[in-house]
């Protein structure tokens, strides 16, 4: 596959920081991503690990989702995530719920169209729910392994935050999300889940 030539840095946050949301949440800045268009559509370069608020990641998955379809609230307490948006328009709601965090109990909800130009990351403890408003295609990073058994905390995803303003009033949802509980009590089983994970051995040892 032919690659157009590569955009330095500098040049790249010139040209695409104008466009960022503002995202208060410890680390989950927006990221400038490249999208290299034409007439036959884009190449976009959606992750470089050198990127600011970018990390190693171990795996990647596509998610592709029908215009109307919710994912979450989920939150995961042994990987961060780096989301980017190759095709199509969702809105993207975060709520940070790690106590040890300075922006703790801070959220936020934004519409995220494609041609934006930019991915977010999402740390472990940053609970998060997308809610598909076109048919799209989100691809993310995962800084470790996905464990089903450890994939199992979320809330309703009209209980994030009474105050973010959803596009929707209701949505077609998996099992899993529809038969989630309150955010209080997703806030409790993520303090157990991670305090049990603290102390556990490293993997190998």
């Amino acid at each position: 596959m032919e690659h157009s030539a590569p955009v330095d840095d500098m040049t790249r946050r010139t040209i695409r920081t104008d466009n960022l949301p503002k995202i208060p949440i410890e680390g989950c800045a927006a990221v400038p991503v490249v999208a290299n268009s034409d007439d036959r559509g884009c190449l976009f370069e959606i992750f470089r690990e050198e990127w600011a608020g970018a990390f190693k990641t171990v795996q990647w998955n596509a998610c592709s989702s029908l215009a109307g379809v919710m994912r979450g609230v989920h939150v995961h307490v042994d990987y961060d995530e780096f989301y980017t948006l190759p095709f199509g328009r969702v809105f993207l709601a975060l709520r940070d719920i790690r106590r040890a965090s300075p922006t703790f109990g801070k959220s936020v909800g934004f519409e995220w169209n494609a041609a934006d130009g930019f991915a977010v990351p999402v740390p472990a403890g940053v609970a998060h729910a997308v809610f598909f408003l076109d048919n799209s295609v989100l691809a993310f990073g995962l800084s470790g392994y996905w464990k089903a058994e450890l994939d199992v905390i979320g809330c309703r995803w009209n209980d994030l935050d009474p105050s973010l303003r959803w596009p929707v009033e209701s949505a077609l949802l998996s099992n899993r999300d529809t038969e989630s509980g309150a955010f209080d009590d997703m806030v409790i089983k993520y303090e157990a889940l991670s305090s049990s994970l603290a102390g556990r051995p490293a993997s190998g040892i």
